[in-house]
């Protein structure tokens, strides 16, 4: 058993910190002193999740249109062909509709601007408005023309009866109907240890009885056997929460729709690992001969006794 080098994620702590990477594949940093919100807006936008990136379109459009209703109110409705003054709200919604169709370069005809000040003011929103739905259009074009990995990992990682040993097993499956191939793992175990009064991580490569395959249409189970050259030989579930161990994993593999690399991460600390179980099988045929992939069983298991090896992991009582 080697020491692997630091992989880019830091060796010595003053204090303990939060698990490395979340099961979302995402790691808890935080870089302060970085480029604003603003800078990186780009990356943000492209980045978020869908049900933000929509309440941020639909808030922005009412925003700039609410903008540009006040903005014409203020000149006075008055030099807007069609509509009266009568009060302020009911000004206010009278110039946000016609806000909404200069924005949108609809232009009904039953409104138009009258005056210097409203054509150069609708001149200017026109222009907004072509500028922003541009850009909308790159955005969604950006989100979704990104290749991304959509795996699910199974939730807990066990330590299953495996040949003559015990073995470190954990499974993934492609959420997606895309098609994968070409995948890689590469797994890493973090232990940490106090020296010298600071925690100190020390990362292990574990190696896996197959760490790369052709074809990914249905799950993968990734083996680690707990034999000789194990960073995991004579701990237990017990060693492994003092020491604040967590399983790191990366899988990369080419995406056929896009003809590019892709990538997943996730990982598993000491409480969700489980000592004594076999994952379920979750594949079958049916009558007509095809292979049936049960997803959502992918994390499904059944309690096994480990096998009695000497200095390997004991069953938790």
């Amino acid at each position: 058993m080697s020491k692997t080098q630091d992989p880019g994620l830091g060796e010595r702590f003053l204090s303990e910190s939060k698990r490395i990477i979340n099961k979302d594949g995402s790691f808890n940093v935080r870089r302060v002193g970085s480029d604003t919100m603003i800078k990186s807006s780009y990356q943000f936008l492209r980045n978020t999740s869908w049900f933000i990136f929509i309440l941020l379109v639909i808030l922005t459009y009412f925003m700039v249109n609410a903008l540009f209703a006040l903005s014409y109110v203020l000149i006075g409705v008055e030099n807007i062909r069609g509509l009266v003054p009568i009060d302020f709200w009911e000004d206010f919604l009278n110039a946000f509709y016609f806000s909404v169709q200069t924005f949108t370069t609809v232009g009904y005809g039953a409104m138009a601007p009258m005056g210097r000040a409203t054509s150069m003011v609708a001149a200017v929103e026109a222009l907004t408005g072509l500028l922003s739905f541009a850009l909308a259009t790159g955005l969604l074009y950006g989100r979704f023309s990104r290749p991304s990995a959509k795996l699910l990992f199974s939730e807990h990682a066990l330590i299953s009866p495996h040949k003559d040993h015990n073995a470190l097993m954990f499974r993934v499956v492609n959420r997606r109907r895309n098609v994968l191939m070409e995948l890689e793992a590469k797994v890493l175990v973090k232990l940490e240890e106090e020296e010298d009064g600071e925690l100190k991580r020390k990362f292990y490569r574990l190696n896996l009885e197959n760490d790369a395959i052709h074809f990914f249409p249905m799950n993968w189970t990734l083996v680690h056997p707990i034999g000789a050259g194990s960073p995991l030989l004579g701990l237990t579930s017990d060693d492994l929460k003092k020491k604040k161990a967590e399983v790191l994993i990366l899988i990369k593999g080419f995406d056929d729709t896009f003809s590019q690399i892709v990538h997943a991460r996730t990982s598993y600390t000491a409480d969700e690992i489980y000592s004594g179980a076999s994952f379920d099988r979750v594949f079958s045929t049916d009558k007509e001969g095809n292979v049936i992939v049960q997803v959502k069983d992918i994390h499904k298991y059944s309690e096994r006794s480990l096998n009695e090896v000497e200095h390997l992991f004991e069953r938790e009582k």
